[in-house]
């Protein structure tokens, strides 16, 4: 019985192999090569160098098979790899479908956005006489605030309008969080206190949403005379405190423009730049007080942007949003 089923599983194994070679030879004769890429799609056979020959479907698995225990073994060591092989593989590009474009890489067929050939000066924002005055309160050392320390400035015969640290914080977090500074169109930003303190702020700067964390904020700054940024980003210093005058953190050549409601020169930003042109870095004066004048004995142009008197935090977004339409950021 057991030559008679050892006979009869070699005679199988014969006729299968008879039948493979058999459909082999008949599908996929040397002259025709259309037929040969018919069986190459039914039987699962790729078409491997310049000669013709050809690999059969189980030849393929087990080919996959070796790249799958491969790329496994390669990723088990780096605990990050990835082959094209495997069943979580990521779809990979072509290479001929990738054209080299500058120091990047870019699909064929895909259209870069339009770009805007105008150049970009570098923007500067200088905001005059803001009211961040520190003070010692109940023994400690604390930003002066109207809501807070309303007995303090009764005791002190302190007027409320002189001391409004929330002006500031406003504009600090309407200008950096606008889709110009976001986008890199805001070079430097500079706040000088009523006292004549100046302080320099970077664009990258993330303002605390509540009143009191920017009091706290400030009155670590002018404790410490500086704020670096945590995390990997320790070694940059976000705020300083920096030597007077202004006008010697400017860049050569920039153009200065002071804002104020009683200039008689009442301008459309739209059109006030491109009388200026961008040839020049812009410098915008805007003073940070609830009443009052700004410094103007530096600045080049003085202009308002409206016919009636608007809060500081209004013009640095009619500003914003001019320079925005004019350099087309969406």
């Amino acid at each position: 019985m057991r030559e008679d089923l050892e006979i009869s599983d070699t005679d199988k194994k014969g006729d299968m192999e008879f039948t493979e070679d058999k459909l082999n030879d008949d599908i996929c004769p040397d002259d025709a090569p259309e037929v040969k890429r018919l069986n190459a799609d039914v039987f699962g056979a790729v078409e491997v160098g310049k000669e013709g020959t050809w690999s059969s479907s189980k030849d393929i698995v087990a080919r996959d098979n070796e790249r799958r225990k491969t790329c496994n073994t390669q990723a088990k060591k780096s605990r990050r790899g990835n082959c094209s092989g495997s069943k979580n593989a990521l779809p990979t590009v072509p290479v001929s479908n990738i054209n080299p474009v500058g120091s990047g890489f870019i699909l064929s067929g895909i259209p870069l956005p339009a770009r805007s050939r105008e150049p970009r000066p570098g923007v500067i924002f200088v905001f005059e006489n803001a009211s961040l005055v520190l003070a010692k309160v109940n023994k400690s050392y604390q930003i002066i605030n109207p809501d807070e320390h309303a007995g303090f400035m009764k005791k002190h015969n302190l007027n409320r309008s002189d001391y409004r640290p929330d002006i500031i914080h406003e504009v600090l977090a309407r200008l950096l969080g606008s889709r110009l500074n976001l986008t890199g169109g805001i070079q430097a930003v500079y706040v000088k206190t009523i006292q004549g303190h100046l302080i320099k702020i970077e664009p990258t700067l993330s303002i605390p949403r509540t009143l009191k964390r920017f009091c706290s904020m400030m009155t670590q700054l002018f404790q410490n005379l500086r704020i670096k940024a945590s995390g990997r980003s320790k070694y940059q210093t976000l705020l300083q405190m920096i030597q007077n005058p202004v006008t010697i953190h400017l860049p050569v050549g920039a153009h200065k423009i002071g804002l104020s409601s009683t200039s008689p020169k009442a301008v459309n930003l739209w059109d006030y730049f491109d009388t200026i042109g961008s040839a020049h870095p812009l410098v915008f004066v805007i003073g940070a007080m609830a009443h009052g004048k700004i410094d103007s004995d530096y600045t080049d142009d003085f202009i308002a942007v409206s016919g009636l008197p608007l809060s500081a935090s209004l013009c640095v977004r009619r500003i914003c949003n001019a320079l925005e339409r004019r350099w087309r950021i969406l």
